[in-house]
């Protein structure tokens, strides 16, 4: 395979964003591999960077928030970024949320070398990739499934952390009532009348 440019991990698991930094650097596909495990430190990265062809691996899971709520900011600092996610995720919701969002690829933590390989060149080609092992959540795309929006699952983490509306408001730089309004169309989507409900419903589909 031909050096691409230069490909960027965030994975909030150090030792997993820099082996896999290695892996790639090994493997000869990209002229440079960065890898980050601070959002502050990947976004730092992304503004001195520019708008050059870049490759994005993101993970789903991240301390404060979630791969799919970095998606516009990403897009916003370079439009030429190729955003794959490389998840740990096997929850079906999980999924079908990536998948809504439309990335570039979607790869398993699980994945081989080949699926690696494969991935790259259909997203090079300009398609997007799914890893096999997902490709039953592509067939049930048109059935109806509960998604929760980016700034939906980041209201649900600081609930989960214990925060009150005012405390997650305060956080998130949003009005009590537009977390109010949040809550309660995430808890209809879910069917659920409580936020404990809520909660138990995220956690038990591995969206938080």
């Amino acid at each position: 395979m031909k050096v691409l440019t230069h490909a960027v991990i965030l994975d909030d698991h150090r030792l997993f964003a820099d082996s896999f930094a290695l892996l790639l650097q090994r493997f000869g596909a990209f002229d440079a591999v960065s890898s980050f495990s601070k959002e502050i430190e990947f976004f730092d990265f992304l503004q001195s960077f520019g708008n050059q062809k870049l490759y994005v691996f993101l993970d789903y899971y991240l301390p404060e928030t979630n791969g799919i709520s970095l998606l516009t900011d990403i897009k916003r600092l370079n439009k030429r970024a190729k955003i794959i996610f490389i998840t740990s995720a096997i929850a079906p919701n999980v999924i079908k949320n990536i998948l809504k969002y439309k990335p570039n690829g979607l790869l398993s933590k699980s994945a081989d070398i080949q699926d690696f390989i494969k991935c790259i060149e259909t997203v090079e080609g300009g398609r997007e990739y799914v890893d096999p092992q997902f490709e039953p959540f592509l067939m049930q795309r048109n059935e109806r499934a509960v998604t929760l929006t980016p700034r939906e699952i980041e209201l649900l983490k600081y609930f989960s952390q214990g925060n009150s509306i005012a405390e997650t408001a305060a956080k998130t730089f949003l009005s009590p009532h537009t977390v109010v309004a949040h809550r309660r169309k995430m808890m209809a989507k879910a069917n659920v009348q409580t936020i404990a409900q809520m909660l138990t419903y995220a956690r038990d589909n591995e969206l938080i």
